[in-house]
């Protein structure tokens, strides 16, 4: 695998200091090309969701080149059998299946910062997300990860190479999670803050698919530094799906008995 082209993955990363509702960020520059995952649960039957929905975008601009979000409607608010909200479901199997893997949140909103605990906590209630995020980016990565995609329109073939590159030595299996991910999709959400259900509520970092299984595929037991790993996946989109508004998220993780904590993630467009 070209090094160099990994190597370009690395971010140029100031990140600067925010005061929102009486919380402080300490700024720091990150050691590494870092990349955060948070993983929200939500469903359009939650009407204190949307509150964490606004705190990602938050997120996402004080931590642009770091972080990266995804939008899990899983579980008892996302089941259109009990809130029929709107016209889609946009529930996954593999969503459902990593709500079970991952816990199902004591409340809302509620969301996972690179699957591992703070604070005695994996599943965190938004205001701790910041907190979350800023400690973890003190940690450079283990693993240096870079996205290949080819998209053809015609056919709406996606097909992904996730290339990976160990900086140090990390012992136990190494997952490869990929989710497909789409943003700009109108449809009916319980806001309490917005006063009720709103019809025209745009939801975002929406899971679809994932082109591996949900808890990620074993691509190599032990990795040293400088070792190198390749994986390549391919799937077609289905046609409701606006390919322009998709992201592929890939992520890491080290899974060792009940801990699974990820590495390093990254992200491009499908059509970026």
């Amino acid at each position: 695998m070209n090094i160099k082209s990994l190597m370009a993955l690395l971010f140029a990363v100031a990140i600067l200091s925010c005061e929102e509702n009486r919380r402080m960020i300490v700024p720091f520059v990150p050691e590494g090309d870092r990349v955060i995952l948070l993983e929200e649960f939500t469903g359009k039957g939650c009407t204190n969701c949307p509150k964490g929905s606004r705190e990602i975008e938050n997120l996402l601009t004080l931590f642009p080149d770091n972080l990266v979000a995804v939008s899990l409607h899983a579980g008892f608010f996302a089941d259109p059998s009990i809130f029929p909200l709107g016209d889609y479901d946009l529930r996954t199997d593999e969503g459902e299946e990593l709500i079970d893997y991952l816990g199902s949140p004591i409340g809302y909103p509620s969301g996972i910062v690179d699957r591992t605990v703070f604070n005695g906590e994996m599943q965190l209630g938004a205001n701790a997300w910041a907190s979350a995020i800023s400690q973890y980016l003190q940690t450079p990565p283990a693993i240096d990860l870079a996205i290949i995609k080819e998209y053809t329109d015609a056919t709406r073939e996606l097909v992904v190479t996730v290339n990976g590159i160990g900086k140090e030595e990390v012992s136990g299996d190494i997952t490869l999670s990929i989710m497909l991910t789409e943003s700009g999709i109108v449809d009916a959400q319980d806001d309490q803050e917005a006063g009720g259900i709103v019809l025209d509520y745009v939801h975002k970092h929406v899971l679809r698919d994932m082109m591996t299984p949900a808890k990620g595929e074993t691509i190599v037991t032990n990795i040293s530094g400088g070792q190198t790993f390749s994986k390549t996946y391919t799937l077609t989109l289905d046609p409701a799906w606006v390919a322009d508004n998709m992201e592929i998220v890939a992520f890491v993780s080290n899974v060792n008995g009940i801990n699974f904590p990820v590495i390093q993630a990254a992200h491009t467009g499908v059509k970026e």
